[in-house]
């Protein structure tokens, strides 16, 4: 299922960005090579000691934090303020351009004297960049808006049918915008990170685990998407990936797909998150 979704993210994305008219995508960097032997991560959760930047303590919060209210707790012990919007991830809208997020992380990773040393790993432009921040990986895709047809390039109508009209300008046409991040980190324990999920996000709205402590967790906001990884370690869930989505991108992904009549990528597409 993990895979299943990553790879229709990146066929629908991949599809539009490989039109007529432009540059085809160089290939797509490889990702971080999973541990061929995980263990879970020490001094993380319940330890007391500060995890890396970006990896979540019960205290600290989620794995790479997003924009959104902080939670608190009642008398009763249940969440009252929950309400943390998924906007974006780590500080960065969504819809960010790929220049400006580059941009960011050349700054970041030139800087000697920082305390959270940032290594750019990978960078397909107008596609991904693959960072590492003290040994978290997190993988950014972009999504490009393809050109619009030009009248000569549509097909004539069959008899009887309306001729297609032209795609109206789209002033982002061109520019590729920040809409999915993963972030992959040493293993923790699911249910301990699920707590801190849900004290900030609520409780989640779907689930795939099983008896098998193999599956998903999901959270669904206006704004985006939130998917927790569980996979069987021990007899136990752990959790090493966390990915992050825009609702927006996501269905303005599908709308070029359905215009462009890519079938197989609009199937792939809706079966995300279900």
């Amino acid at each position: 299922m993990k895979l299943r979704l990553l790879s229709a993210i990146l066929l629908a994305a991949g599809a539009l960005a490989a039109q007529p008219g432009r540059v085809p995508a160089t290939a797509t960097p490889a990702r971080p090579a999973p541990v061929s032997a995980p263990k879970p991560a020490t001094g993380t959760i319940g330890t007391g000691v500060k995890p890396p930047t970006g990896q979540p303590t019960s205290s600290t919060g989620t794995a790479g934090t997003t924009t959104g209210a902080t939670a608190t707790t009642g008398a009763n012990g249940q969440n009252n303020n929950a309400s943390a919007k998924i906007e974006g991830f780590d500080g960065i809208a969504w819809g960010m351009t790929y220049k400006e997020m580059k941009d960011r992380f050349r700054v970041m990773a030139s800087n000697a004297n920082a305390a959270d040393n940032v290594e750019i790993v990978a960078d397909t432009p107008d596609r991904e960049i693959l960072i590492r921040r003290r040994e978290i990986y997190y993988r950014y895709v972009f999504y490009k808006k393809p050109a619009a047809k030009s009248v000569e390039s549509m097909p004539k109508p069959e008899t009887g049918k309306p001729a297609e009209k032209p795609a109206e300008n789209d002033p982002t046409a061109g520019t590729a915008k920040f809409f999915f991040v993963e972030s992959v980190f040493p293993l923790l324990k699911s249910e301990e990170l699920y707590t801190t999920l849900t004290a900030k996000y609520g409780q989640r709205t779907g689930s795939s685990v099983g008896e098998t402590m193999r599956g998903a967790y999901t959270w669904e906001k206006e704004e985006g998407f939130l998917v927790q990884w569980v996979e069987p370690y021990a007899k136990q869930g752990y959790t090493r990936s966390l990915y992050y989505l825009s609702r927006k991108i996501r269905d303005e992904i599908k709308s070029d797909l359905q215009a462009w009549q890519f079938v197989r990528e609009i199937k792939a597409l809706d079966s995300l998150l279900k």
